[in-house]
């Protein structure tokens, strides 16, 4: 992904004993209008994550213990980073390690540039069907955390984008209008193959 001035990158990393190899979400950001630092910005959405309550919707098996912030422009922007100990505080049993609650990124245009997903762990055996489906309760519950990810972000001047390659048909990065929480677990091999 190309981060061009004025937007950024932040990536969160997730470690605990449900996730060895660990495991990791990217988000771009619009910091055009964000007045602080790199190192600030990390705090700002590793505080943003625990305050809309998404710490409460993984098991104590999943631990955010970094998040760092990558300015643009990709080759010399500055880098921020915050490490520290956000430890999931719900119960019941975490799905293997390569099962993650899917959300999907949704902007106002079309096409697959215009959108984007991230692959959030911590899904948990109870919230699921036999057949992968989250039950409607987590399935709300997942939906709004994620919503006032997006607000709160937003409110911080930290507002989420998508960003995109050097061969996308986009070259401004396209802002999200929403988080939507897929009806299906997702699973990814490459977690478990490190």
């Amino acid at each position: 992904m190309e981060i061009p001035s004025g937007y950024a990158q932040a990536n969160l990393r997730f470690t605990g004993t449900g996730y060895p190899t660990g495991a990791e979400i990217t988000l771009g950001l619009d910091v055009s209008t964000y007045a602080s630092t790199p190192d600030d910005a990390a705090l700002d959405v590793a505080q943003s994550w625990n305050t809309v309550g998404l710490d409460a919707m993984v098991p104590a098996s999943v631990t955010l213990s970094e998040v760092a912030v990558k300015y643009g422009p990709t080759a010399t922007g500055p880098t921020g980073i915050w490490t520290g100990t956000i430890t999931g505080t719900r119960s019941g049993e975490q799905l293997q390690p390569g099962t993650a609650i899917l959300v999907r990124k949704i902007t106002a245009l079309g096409g697959k540039a215009g959108r984007g997903r991230f692959f959030h762990p911590g899904a948990i055996e109870e919230d699921t069907t036999a057949a992968g489906l989250l039950t409607s309760t987590p399935l709300a519950a997942w939906q709004s955390a994620v919503s006032d990810w997006l607000t709160t972000l937003q409110a911080a001047d930290l507002s989420p984008v998508v960003l995109h390659g050097a061969g996308s048909p986009l070259s401004t990065p396209t802002p999200i209008t929403s988080f939507q929480v897929d009806g299906k677990v997702a699973t990814q091999r490459r977690r478990l193959r490190r």
